[in-house]
């Protein structure tokens, strides 16, 4: 009997330990999960000191708020992804700043508001096999004069994640689109 759990124990841990994989580089970063390869460039996470809220058109001038990252489909079937940027679980601060004035701009696509994207998400698109995409993303604090920044918003931080997510197989495309 404790042969038999001492085996279940060992087969358990070992199963656990291929899947965890702890990266502690945070500038060059690549992640392998299945057939898709996402390498960070600048490290996944999103995190903003001296926060200064700014207009869009400075804010894309700037260039400590660039992250890039790549995403490579290295299997034989499309892939269908998204982008999502969440509050970083490592920092479960009570000061951290209302997504409705954080903005960001994905692939020179234009300044967006990250409080009015459902559930987070920035992004979706479909890669095909063997294809990689490129991704810049920027990231700031909303103009003060046009968002109404409350005083808490003094003070605070952003500590975001890229979390991207896929799956296997095309995208479905609604009747009408």
């Amino acid at each position: 009997m404790v042969t038999v759990f001492i085996l279940v124990i060992t087969i358990v841990g070992s199963s656990y330990g291929l899947f965890l994989d702890i990266k502690t580089d945070i500038n060059a970063q690549v992640l392998d999960v299945g057939d898709l390869r996402i390498t960070y460039t600048n490290g996944s996470a999103i995190n903003v000191s001296e926060i200064k809220p700014m207009t869009d058109s400075l804010a894309i001038l700037e260039s400590n708020n660039l992250y890039t990252f790549a995403i490579d489909n290295t299997g034989s079937v499309p892939y269908r992804y998204t982008i999502t940027l969440d509050n970083n679980p490592s920092f479960p601060e009570d000061n951290l700043l209302s997504h409705n004035y954080i903005r960001y701009e994905l692939n020179d696509l234009g300044p967006n508001l990250l409080g009015n994207q459902a559930e987070n998400m920035i992004f979706e698109n479909e890669l095909k096999p063997g294809e990689t995409k490129w991704h810049s993303l920027r990231v700031w604090v909303a103009d003060a004069t046009i968002y109404n920044l409350p005083n808490e918003a003094l003070g605070s931080k952003i500590h975001l994640n890229i979390i991207i997510n896929g799956h296997a197989g095309e995208l479905e495309i609604e009747e009408g689109e």
